[in-house]
């Protein structure tokens, strides 16, 4: 997926919202579906361009193991660990979003960030 100059613009000013308002986010990322990244919002440096090829290919993996089960699009992967979870969720079909927190009990909210991001992007037209 190829994204104009303000689209980046746009998104990334979502994931810095949601990385800035949230006090266990370390980062979050934006990435194509060939494993790209788009654009990046950080509190902490994380491996930006090696997750963002890794996001990618969860994603893919999570469709495929979704349509294999007859279950239809995968909408999110969660990476829950012992020092912080990581969720990776689609954006719209070429563009993942991933988020990281260091907190393991930060799931819900992590989750509820990127589905707000995603509205967000949604609402504003961003990617039309």
């Amino acid at each position: 997926m190829k994204l104009s100059k303000s689209q980046k613009q746009a998104v990334q000013t979502h994931l810095q919202e949601m990385v800035e308002n949230m006090d266990a986010a370390v980062g979050a990322i934006a990435v194509t579906a060939d494993g790209h990244l788009v654009c990046r919002a950080e509190k902490k440096e994380i491996p930006a361009q090696r997750l963002a090829a890794m996001g990618s290919s969860l994603m893919s993996l999570g469709n495929t193991i979704t349509k294999e089960l007859a279950m239809g699009n995968c909408r999110n992967v969660i990476s829950e660990n012992e020092k912080g979870v990581v969720v990776f969720m689609q954006i719209v079909p070429g563009l993942v979003l991933v988020a990281v927190a260091n907190d393991t009990g930060a799931l819900g909210m992590l989750l509820s960030g990127c589905r707000n991001v995603i509205g967000a992007i949604d609402r504003d037209d961003i990617l039309k």
